[in-house]
């Protein structure tokens, strides 16, 4: 038996270490286990924390929008107080070591990558972007850009510039890491949060840019480098152009280191203003077929292009020669602009008894000024009286800041304001505005097409005039995708217009009809598309008027309406082998808003297709 007893020994020590083993690797799963379920916990927690903070900033940042619009910079800094710890506290529970570890996992890992970046971009935006503008509006506002005495103070924009950079830079970098994030491995909530925030920073990224634009322009553009002249031109809406209308009176404004001054007025008319023989500048050939009766030839026409830049180039020539000052750039405004501006600036006398406001200002300029004042000398005085008062007003600080702008810029996206400076880089910038005025451009989702207006009576006849612009499409059996294109349009000129209008509003009856109204109407398609036909009223036209303005294809016709008559203009056009688009319109300005539409689908077998 004693031989035995070390191998009982060895058996003995072998199952202590194996229980020792099994021990070790039991307790390191319990411990693994308990890792796991620990970071599973910490990670619920931290995630349910950073949703509870950031659903609660939302309200707050709503508010805070709403604020800033409305210049109210107290109000802003004390939502911003609150929601800054929530967006900051959002960013902290999602990016500590363990949450960032835990990204790796399949299947969890992308949401919580997601989760991550869309808290440390909203604490971005709010922390970098929104909380460095409410201080800059303390300085920058409507009302610290107020004139005083004629000029305005340019330091607070020139310093604000950077702070905006900055802002825009971080709002812009928030909007493309949240754009990046791969939707296809999140779960729904976070999917959704993801779209949810990627679109409204989009849309606040574009707006930003614009700030950004408009604050690199000011100081430059009021004179700070040098002094700038501006050709201030307003049109008469009741005689309507592609642009806008006829040039009623001008104003030639000098800026110099924020000071403005008014250095010339004219009117457009021949007494003050000569029609030249010849174009002034070299017009292209496509350009004058379309437009024959006087773009760079008479001042009047300048808006008979929708293309301002054309507009601006032709107002330069024309103002030098006739009046010897070099133009750095031009603005344009219609009859129902200077009206609202009458909000922001309050009434306005214009000849003893005679005093305007936002409420009457369009009919008593467009229609009711020429039964008070027969000579047409008085009435181009009285228009050029009306926008010097109304500018001295504002040039005085005399009017509501915060209301002009508002005025403005809503005026800008109706293309009833429009602008264009021979500075390239300012020009870059004036894009990014509503202010840039030329054929609308499409992209490879959407095709934009434009209606433009020229009156042809000639009248003031325009004030009574209603337009519907439809637009359809489809993809007919051939393959090829067609659009039709309908412009309506409706005179509501009272049927005794004859007898009880001024004769300068009728016109003179030479080419249409006393009462009548007789509009030039061009539809613009994008590029690439082909003109097959027009019809007025259901009524295919033998000889359709077919040209181009550069790379943009247009048919045009002419609309002749009596009083209370619809005019409907119809232009067929195809687009290729191209699949469906969204389509989108605009249209000349008129007195009254143009009612824009797209539908039904277009019938092919009614087109012959």
């Amino acid at each position: 038996m004693p031989d035995s007893a070390p191998a009982t020994r060895v058996t003995i020590s072998h199952a202590r270490r194996t229980r020792s083993r099994r021990f070790r690797w039991t307790l390191g799963v319990v411990i693994a286990l308990a890792v796991c379920v620990f970071a599973v916990i910490w990670i619920g927690a931290r995630g349910v924390a950073a949703k509870n903070e950031l659903q609660s900033a939302l309200p707050l940042v709503n508010t805070l929008k709403s604020q800033v619009v409305a210049q109210d910079v107290t109000g802003a800094k004390k939502t911003l107080a609150k929601l800054e710890p929530k967006t900051a506290a959002a960013r902290a529970n999602t990016s500590d070591p363990i949450w960032r570890i835990a990204e790796l996992v399949p299947v969890l890992g992308p949401n919580l990558s997601a989760v991550r970046v869309l808290a440390g971009s909203t604490d971005d935006v709010v922390s970098k972007s929104i909380k460095p503008l409410v201080g800059v509006l303390s300085t920058v506002s409507p009302a610290s850009l107020k004139p005083v005495d004629g000029a305005l103070d340019l330091k607070p924009i020139e310093k604000a510039i950077p702070t905006v950079d900055r802002a825009a830079a971080a709002l812009s970098k928030a909007h493309k890491e949240v754009a990046s994030i791969d939707p296809g491995g999140t779960i729904g909530p976070v999917r959704a949060a993801t779209t949810q925030l990627a679109d409204m920073l989009g849309k606040v990224d574009e707006q930003m840019q614009q700030a950004k634009a408009a604050v690199h322009a000011l100081p430059a553009a009021l004179g700070a480098d040098k002094p700038r002249n501006y050709l201030v031109v307003f049109e008469n809406s009741g005689e309507l152009l592609a642009n806008g209308g006829t040039t009623g009176s001008m104003a030639l404004l000098k800026f110099d280191h924020g000071k403005i001054s008014l250095v010339k007025q004219s009117s457009a008319s021949g007494r003050e203003f000569p029609r030249f023989k010849d174009y002034i500048i070299p017009l292209p050939e496509d350009v004058k077929r379309l437009y024959p009766q006087g773009l760079g030839k008479q001042v009047q026409d300048l808006t008979i292009t929708p293309r301002f830049s054309l507009t601006y180039d032709v107002a330069k020539a024309m103002w030098k020669t006739a009046k010897g000052d070099t133009i750095d750039g031009i603005v344009a405004m219609d009859t129902v602009t200077l009206g609202k501006l009458l909000e922001a600036t309050g009434p306005v006398d214009v000849l003893p008894g005679l005093q305007l406001n936002a409420e009457n200002a369009a009919r008593l300029l467009l229609i009711d000024i020429y039964a008070m004042y027969p000579d047409p000398a008085t009435v181009d005085k009285v228009q050029q009286a009306v926008a010097i008062n109304t500018f001295t007003k504002i040039l005085g600080g005399g009017a509501d800041p915060k209301k002009m702008l508002e005025i403005l810029m809503k005026a800008g996206e109706e293309g009833r304001v429009k602008a264009w400076t021979g500075d390239k880089a300012e020009q870059k910038l004036i894009k990014l505005t509503p202010f840039y005025a030329e054929p609308p451009v499409s992209t490879k989702t959407t095709d934009w097409f434009g209606a433009y207006f020229m009156d042809q009576t000639p009248s003031k006849m325009d004030y009574f005039l209603r337009v519907k612009f439809n637009v359809r499409q489809n993809v007919c059996s051939d393959g090829h995708r067609y659009v039709m294109t309908r412009v309506s349009l409706r005179s509501t000129a009272p049927a005794d217009s004859a007898e009880i209008l001024p004769e300068y509003v009728l016109g003179n009856g030479l080419l249409v009809a006393q009462g009548n109204v007789q509009i030039g109407t061009s539809v613009y398609a994008p590029p690439g598309y082909t003109v097959l036909g027009t019809a007025i009223d259901a009524v295919p036209q033998a000889a359709p008027m077919i040209g181009s303005d550069g790379e943009y294809p247009v048919a045009q016709a002419v609309q002749q309406m009596a009083p209370g008559q619809t005019v409907e203009f119809d232009a067929l056009f195809d687009a290729g082998k191209t699949p469906i688009k969204t389509l989108k319109a605009t249209a000349t300005p008129t007195v009254n808003p143009t009612e824009i539409s797209g539908g039904p689908l277009l019938d092919c077998a009614a087109i012959g297709k």
